[in-house]
């Protein structure tokens, strides 16, 4: 073998070395990943609607319902699906949740029963998950900002606020999350 072949073979080795190890990290989810698992199965939602949120003289409002939170795509991101009841009326709503490594942010993704969706970036601080997005309400453009802060391993209180503005964003909704069950992550087609 000339000193050209064994050259070409050696940047060959490298570079499929690069590729294997590469695929094996796509295949394993990271660090990031894996902070989603405090969010991973069913809790029980105590909710407050608070007074004026939903118009001018708007009493508040209790709801109670639940969220259970599983992985998928191979334990790479989270779907939820939360119900919430108050008298005489149900809301549901199905969102899902990852890390993008791009952004390097969190990505939450939902449609609710009213036909309602919405997209918000997350970060994680300590204990305290901050997602930010945009919705439409009556027509009109919000920014929101959703934040939980995790109060023991199983339960997080959190509050929702929204506002034309960033800076003129109230709270709108608060409450509590208590996990009841655990949900183990879904095996993959490829590990069966």
């Amino acid at each position: 073998m000339s000193g050209l072949q064994r050259l070409a073979s050696f940047v060959l080795a490298c570079v499929s070395s690069v590729i294997v190890v590469g695929a094996q990290s796509q295949t394993t989810p990271g660090p990031e990943v894996k902070k989603l698992a405090v969010m991973v199965g069913r809790f029980t939602v105590e909710d407050e609607l608070k007074a004026g949120a939903m118009g001018p003289n708007s009493p508040a409002m209790k709801f109670t319902g639940t969220d259970d939170c599983r992985w998928t795509a191979g334990g790479f991101a989270l779907i939820c699906e939360s119900v919430l009841y108050r008298p005489g009326k149900k809301y549901s709503e199905t969102s899902f949740v990852y890390y993008d490594p791009t952004s390097k942010t969190y990505q939450y993704h939902a449609v609710d029963s009213s036909g309602g969706v919405e997209n918000k970036t997350g970060t994680v601080n300590g204990d305290v998950w901050t997602w930010l997005g945009e919705s439409v309400f009556g027509g009109k453009p919000y920014h929101t900002r959703y934040t939980m802060k995790f109060i023991s391993a199983d339960s997080f209180e959190y509050t929702d606020e929204s506002g034309e503005s960033e800076s003129s964003m109230k709270v709108f909704v608060s409450g509590k999350e208590t996990r009841v069950a655990a949900t183990k992550p879904a095996k993959s087609q490829l590990s069966q």
